[in-house]
C-alpha cells in the first residue's frame, strides 16, 4: 500500500513537471511582455535619432557613411520590433495546451531578446554618434 501511494505521488510529480500549469504560462507570458515593455522606451526614440543623424550628416558630410550605417541599423531595429509586435499572439496563448504555450513563449522570448539587443545596441551607437 505504501509503495502504491509513493508510486502515485511520484507519477503525479513527474506529470506536473512535464505539463506546466496555466499559472506558469501566465507568469512566463508576463515576463515576455515585460521585455517588450522595456524595449518600448528606446524604440520610441528611433525616429528622432534617425532625424538627428540626418541633420548632423547634412552639416558634416565626412560623417555620412557612419551616419547612414546608424540610420540603417536603427531602421532594422524598428522593423524587427514592428514585426515581432505584429506576429505576437499573446491573447490566444491560453487557448493552447500548456506544452504548446510554453514552446510558443520560449520561441517568442528568443525573438524579443534579439529585438531588444538590436534596439539597445543601435540606439546606444546612435547616441554615441550624436554625443548624447
Amino acid at each position: 500500500m505504501k509503495t502504491g501511494c509513493l508510486s502515485l505521488l511520484f507519477i503525479a510529480a513527474l506529470t506536473a513537471c512535464q505539463n506546466p500549469p496555466k499559472e506558469d504560462l501566465t507568469k512566463f507570458q508576463k515576463e515576455v511582455e515585460g521585455m517588450h515593455d522595456k524595449i518600448m522606451g528606446p524604440y520610441m526614440q528611433i525616429a528622432d535619432l534617425q532625424e538627428e543623424i540626418r541633420q548632423q550628416i547634412a552639416k558634416d558630410t565626412t560623417q555620412r557613411a557612419q551616419g547612414d550605417s546608424l540610420i540603417e541599423a536603427l531602421g532594422k531595429a524598428e522593423k524587427g520590433m514592428d514585426e515581432w509586435m505584429g506576429s505576437y499572439n499573446g491573447d490566444t496563448l491560453l487557448d493552447l495546451s500548456p506544452e504548446k504555450g510554453k514552446a510558443y513563449l520560449e520561441a517568442e522570448k528568443a525573438k524579443v531578446t534579439a529585438v531588444e539587443q538590436q534596439t539597445s545596441s543601435s540606439v546606444a551607437a546612435a547616441k554615441a554618434f550624436l554625443k548624447k
